[in-house]
C-alpha cells in the first residue's frame, strides 16, 4: 500500500504545499510529511481529513494506493477529471459566489462545520420573516 505516495501525488498535482493541506486537515505538517515519506500510516480518521483537505474521497486514495507505482498517476488524474465533469463550471459562477466558495475552501474543517450550522440557521431564520 502506497498511501503516502498517493497524498503526495494529489498534492502536488493541486499545487498544495504539506503546510496547507496540514492546516486543511488540521494536522501537524511533520504528520503530513511522515505520511508522504511511508515512516507512518494513516489513521482511519487522519485520512479522512486528507482526503477532504485534497478535495477526494478516502475510497479513491485507498484504490490509487491498491495499484503499481506506475500506474498511480495516471489513476488520480482520471479520477479527478471524473469528478470534476459533473461540477459546475466555475466561469458560469456569479463573482460573489466564487467569492464565497474561494473562502470556504480555506477554511479547517472545524470552521466549514461551523459556518454550515451558522448558514443552516440563518436560512432558516430568512424564511421564517419570509412567511
Amino acid at each position: 500500500m502506497n498511501i503516502g505516495y498517493v497524498i503526495k501525488i494529489l498534492r502536488t498535482q493541486r499545487k498544495m504545499t504539506q503546510e496547507q493541506i496540514a492546516l486543511e486537515a488540521d494536522l501537524a505538517t511533520s504528520n503530513v510529511s511522515r505520511i508522504e515519506k511511508g515512516l507512518r500510516q494513516p489513521s482511519q480518521k487522519v485520512l479522512k481529513k486528507l482526503a477532504y483537505a485534497l478535495n477526494t474521497k478516502p475510497s479513491i486514495l485507498y484504490a490509487a494506493s491498491e495499484r503499481p507505482l506506475a500506474e498511480i498517476q495516471d489513476f488520480l488524474e482520471k479520477e479527478g477529471k471524473e469528478e470534476t465533469d459533473g461540477s459546475i463550471s466555475h466561469q458560469l459562477l456569479h463573482h460573489e459566489t466564487q467569492t464565497v466558495i474561494k473562502l470556504f475552501s480555506e477554511l479547517t474543517p472545524n470552521n466549514k462545520s461551523l459556518l454550515l450550522e451558522q448558514l443552516k440557521s440563518l436560512h432558516q431564520w430568512q424564511r421564517k420573516l419570509e412567511q
